[in-house]
């Protein structure tokens, strides 16, 4: 019984760390009402700046390239000033990120908000893999660690003084909040921001504050934990799914709450460890990993009306949505364009080009969940690394062959969808973005991660496709990437993209389309809204499944690396800033921004800018989610590749038809959005 009791106090490290990233979520959302996805990619890069300080003397910045510190000292300077220095450097770096990013964003749609946090946390974390790398570092104590005995128990004090530090901090913010004039504006500016500017409250200076103080509670929690947990970007920047989840608890109002919660969560996480090391009918593998996931999904469907509801007054504008207005004759441009491009392209870039593919199909399921129902997704890349993984189950095991192969590989990815998207009947915008940001962190932790399903470490094998006896694998002899592979993929691609636009075109996308709008006008008119939420993200999981598994077929082993969580987010903002609501957006993030894709391979071949396109992608989805929230593809006048391009496309089509344009193209042959109302109405649905 000792044992148990040793890991339950274990586990307060760990516990302490989710409370106190959870107190700052609570203050963000109390305030601005920003679920910040960024949170623990803050709390890790001022644990950076911390550790550099004390041990060379160094202050980092948040820049690459250029000049990316200051030295303050030839060596490490003491502890308690590298504290306070991190400290206010934290400080100063929420104001600065409130400013900049959040206050333009205050009345943003959802979508908006979260595109914009995503971005920052991308952003950060590419900044810490490329200024400190991905080895993880570890640093000497700084709470005392002094052991202590209680009967046959000894453990070290560190985790007693972290749970007192969070419990302190968590009472402090009560009083604080519940009992001062400046709580007490804090609350009003969060129930009435203009309700409290008539009273002389200025909610903006006030979100400010309890912004600049939340992101100090960020960088004490990633000091405080880093001699406990070993330091690294990625693993840091994840400590904010079970924070959410903490915070989901306390339904991001109860200070208290939400360090029970925190506290719990860590002692339950270690105590899951030593079932798995204790008892062998216990199941094994990353189960800890999966106790947030399960937090998140009992308080969602428990409290869902009652979690991130504020008085505020908020423009709902999503982005704008295209309509294709002649979907086989875009095929047809598209396929002849593919091909040319393939011939032209050898080697590596050819090989960029059917990876470019691969992206533009996951994309495509993006673009229908949510461009087309505004349902925010960040588990694509797991509904495509079901489909890839089962493809090689079933090419292997079952004896199937191309291309009932990789059809079936898409159908196994329906019922994953549809589970993830279950919530989705109760839930929708930040709530269901926390949800799959979740079940995306969970399915890696414990299905990629699997020996059995995943292959390990080593990967899975993936058999060619054959299809009437002709090879249509990607490599023959010397012969890399085959032509006729690609040109299987691209056709796949089309099919995928033709598959859209129908949606987008007949009853079911102005069902779709409805459901986004608004939810209750749509059910009056007769539409089954929870039917259309499913059905939106089973056939998304297909279409994404089907890319997992044309990556399968590229690869020839497959490993879990491509369908980790971060890939789901980088996936969503090269979508979001490149246009959510378009099939054209889904071209060009996979061609011109994604990191496996043509443009990106061809840029890092020629002048090694490669490791450079995570942080390119969390700036340009920050200053898209500001500037231009409908992405690069809503805009078509003026002059640039994108637009040469569809006028191109244009004139091809033109021909096709036997007629002539001298209409400005739009991507995808459409009007503007402006020119189009923002939402058609439902009709013979």
């Amino acid at each position: 019984m000792s044992s148990y009791l040793l890991f339950l106090i274990l586990g307060l490290g760990s516990g302490a760390t989710f409370a106190i990233l959870g107190l700052g979520l609570v203050l963000k959302y109390r305030s601005g009402g920003v679920v910040d996805f960024a949170h623990g990619a803050v709390a890790m890069f001022i644990a950076y700046v911390f550790v550099n300080l004390r041990s060379q003397g160094v202050l980092p910045l948040p820049l690459i390239v250029v000049p990316d510190h200051i030295r303050i000292s030839s060596t490490g300077i003491d502890t308690t000033l590298a504290i306070v220095i991190s400290l206010v450097y934290a400080a100063l770096l929420g104001a600065v990120l409130y400013f900049l990013i959040y206050r333009p964003l205050r009345f943003a749609a959802p979508l908006t908000r979260i595109a914009a946090s995503v971005g920052v946390m991308l952003t950060f974390e590419a900044i810490g893999v490329l200024n400190f790398g991905t080895t993880s570092q570890t640093t000497p104590p700084i709470l005392p660690t002094t052991p202590i005995t209680i009967g046959s128990l000894t453990f070290p004090s560190d985790r007693i003084f972290f749970t007192g530090i969070v419990v302190v901090l968590a009472i402090a913010l009560w009083l604080i909040y519940r009992f001062t004039r400046f709580g007490l504006a804090t609350q009003a500016g969060a129930e009435n921001d203009r309700g409290a500017a008539l009273i002389g409250i200025s909610a903006n200076r006030v979100a400010a504050i309890n912004y600049v103080i939340a992101t100090v509670l960020a960088g004490a929690a990633g000091i405080l934990i880093a001699p406990v947990a070993n330091l690294d970007p990625t693993s840091y920047t994840l400590f904010i799914v079970p924070a959410l989840g903490v915070a989901l608890v306390g339904g991001f109002r109860s200070f208290w709450l939400v360090a029970l919660a925190g506290i719990l969560l860590g002692m339950g996480q270690s105590e899951i460890i030593k079932f798995q090391s204790q008892w062998t009918w216990f199941p094994h593998g990353d189960i800890p990993d999966a106790l947030p996931f399960i937090l998140i999904i009992l308080t969602m469907t428990t409290r869902a009306r009652s979690l991130l509801a504020r008085g505020e007054a908020m423009t709902q504008r999503n982005p704008s949505v295209a309509r294709p207005k002649n979907p086989m004759a875009s095929a047809a441009f598209c396929l002849i364009a593919g091909t040319l491009i393939m011939l032209l392209l050898q080697g590596s870039l050819r090989n960029a080009f059917i990876s470019s593919l691969t992206v533009v199909c996951i994309a495509l399921s993006l673009v229908l969940l949510t461009g087309y129902v505004g349902q925010v997704s960040l588990a694509q890349m797991t509904f495509a690394g079901v489909g890839g993984f089962m493809l090689g189950h079933i090419s292997h095991g079952w004896g199937l062959g191309f291309p009932f192969s990789l059809i079936l590989a898409g159908l196994c990815a329906v019922p994953v969808g549809i589970l993830v998207g279950l919530p989705a009947l109760r839930l929708r915008g930040v709530n269901l973005a926390v949800v799959t940001l979740g079940a995306a962190f969970t399915a890696d932790a414990l299905i990629f991660n699997s020996q059995g399903f995943a292959g390990g470490l080593v990967g899975l094998p993936i058999k060619p496709p054959h299809l009437l006896g002709i090879d249509l694998s990607i490599a023959e002899g010397h012969d890399y990437p085959r032509l006729i592979f690609g040109i299987m993929v691209l056709v796949v691609v089309i099919l995928m993209g033709l598959l859209v636009a129908r949606l987008r075109r007949g009853a079911a996308g102005r069902m779709l389309l409805a459901v986004r709008s608004n939810e209750r006008a749509a059910a009056s008119v007769g539409i089954n809204v929870p039917q259309a939420k499913l059905m939106a993200f089973g056939i998304a999981a297909f279409i994404a499944g089907i890319g997992g598994a044309l990556t399968g077929y590229q690869q020839g082993t497959l490993t879990a690396d491509g369908f980790a969580t971060f890939a789901s987010l980088g996936l969503l903002a090269v979508v979001y800033v490149a246009g959510i609501g378009r099939i054209s957006g889904a071209v060009f993030a996979g061609i011109m921004m994604s990191s496996i894709g043509l443009a990106v391979t061809f840029l890092d071949e020629r002048f090694g800018i490669g490791k450079y396109q995570t942080i390119v992608a969390g700036l340009a989805l920050i200053v898209t989610a500001i500037a231009n929230p409908d992405g690069v593809m809503s805009t078509t006048t003026g002059k640039g590749p994108a637009v040469l391009y569809f006028k191109l496309q244009d004139a091809v089509v033109a021909r096709i038809h036997g007629t002539v344009t001298t209409k400005t193209p739009a991507a995808e042959s459409e009007q503007p959005a402006e020119a189009r109302p923002a939402v058609e109405q439902p009709h013979h649905v």
